[in-house]
């Protein structure tokens, strides 16, 4: 059950994560509990504070664990659904932590919203079990963005930088991370005392095929403790959804997936504070987005009246500015203007400072040299990545003048040799 695949898809070509079902036995996979006992000490089982080394106790500015600040649902994963079971934990904590409140999520009841087929577009699996297919967090941003159940999906921040200092700054400042990780041989994780280590250096991105949730780090925990001893002592601790109430302790030698076509460590938040979604699109292609030097405005014209409180859209680098303006349906008339910063890479939800009653209008924004777009369609293997577009719904500025991106003349006019899709805008009602 353990599945890759690269599927152009928004900023890059990504890898599916599938994984192993919650049936799998770690401990076998490993040698037995009793082996292992004999390989190495015993440690005194987490989370228990324990004196384990040098006079360090848990608590002090090495250890933290998200589990002490909020709620951590375990929960034991169906089929390879690990990155739904991920990403929900990273869903829960960003909400918990934003709004001081539990919530609990689902993980089987995003598969309808991601690889469903009560949908015009977006991801479909053909021939096969979506549930045992694998995923990735892209996803769940495109899909869960346009929103689900009673909530909408606001912020998901793509880390890029593999620094352990910046990744424990992203997990205090947003909770949980989701992060994809090298899993192809289970021969590599030890077992002690009832928890999983795993100390295993890679440079191969088909090993990178299973996530899970990054909610803490032991910058003391032992070198020794690991099958294979690590280079340092220090581990990630996060959550395995492969068994129910299990911590999965990870190597700082063990990297998580960076690569540049790969499934990066995402943050995701959730909120209740929208009622509906105004959208054409469903995620966006890096490179089959509008892209020149300098500044792009482009918008979409929808027609769904009430009140706007929010837009959505993605930030493609750090330190982002962009402008937003709300226009009339023609673009005669501008009748809200905003700005707003984006710090880091991904995808945004920007309240607006004040809501505004809309019905037939436009959402324009200007971008910095490159303004997302969904991209074309395609299929590879059993993956379909379908996208639609219609005459009258996306627009780009040149010059003074609002051209229909579905048109091949404006194509030419941009000197792009691909069809454009929909524009990554979207609308969020109160």
């Amino acid at each position: 059950m353990k599945k890759k695949l690269l599927v152009i898809f928004m900023m890059f070509t990504f890898v599916l994560t599938g994984c192993a079902g919650a049936s799998q036995d770690n401990g076998a996979a490993s040698g037995t509990s009793a082996e292992m006992a004999t390989a190495k000490p015993t440690l005194t089982p987490y989370p228990e504070p324990a004196i384990v080394k040098n006079g360090y106790v848990h608590g002090d500015d090495g250890y933290f664990n998200l589990e002490d600040e909020v709620p951590i649902h375990m929960r034991a994963q169906e089929g390879g659904t690990c990155w739904l079971y991920a990403a929900s934990l990273a869903m829960e904590t960003g909400y918990e932590m934003k709004h001081k409140k539990e919530v609990e999520i689902d993980p089987m009841s995003l598969l309808e919203y991601c690889y469903g087929e009560n949908k015009k577009e977006g991801f479909f699996v053909e021939g096969a079990d979506p549930k045992d297919f694998g995923g990735f967090s892209a996803v769940v941003v495109s899909a869960l963005s346009n929103g689900f159940d009673k909530y909408v999906l606001d912020n998901a921040v793509i880390l890029r930088e593999d620094n352990p200092d910046t990744i424990k700054e992203y997990v205090k400042k947003y909770g949980a991370l989701y992060i994809a990780i090298p899993d192809r041989e289970p021969s590599k994780d030890g077992y002690y005392d009832g928890y999983t280590t795993k100390n295993w250096v890679t440079d191969d991105q088909e090993d990178y095929d299973h996530a899970v949730a990054l909610v803490g780090w032991d910058d003391h925990f032992p070198k020794e403790y690991f099958k294979t001893e690590a280079s340092q002592d220090g581990a990630w601790i996060t959550f395995n959804s492969r068994s129910n109430n299990e911590y999965f302790y990870i190597s700082y030698d063990t990297h998580f997936d960076f690569f540049p076509d790969g499934d990066s460590p995402t943050a995701m938040s959730i909120t209740d504070e929208y009622s509906d979604v105004a959208s054409y699109d469903c995620g966006y292609d890096k490179e089959h987005s509008i892209k020149k030097d300098g500044k792009i405005t482009t918008a979409n014209v929808f027609h769904k009246s009430g009140t706007l409180a929010a837009v959505g859209t993605y930030s493609v680098a750090k330190d982002q500015d962009i402008k937003i303006q709300i226009y009339d349906a023609d673009f005669k008339k501008c009748l809200y203007t905003q700005e707003a910063h984006m710090d880091e890479e991904g995808y945004y939800t920007i309240p607006l400072d004040k809501p505004i009653e809309v019905k037939d209008y436009a959402i324009a924004i200007t971008y910095n040299d490159i303004a997302p777009t969904e991209g074309k369609g395609n299929k590879v293997e059993k993956i379909r990545f379908k996208t639609t577009s219609k005459k009258g719904e996306s627009f780009v500025k040149i010059g003074k003048k609002w051209y229909d991106i579905y048109e091949k003349s404006t194509l030419k006019k941009l000197k792009i040799k691909f069809p454009l899709r929909n524009c990554a805008i979207k609308g969020l009602y109160k």
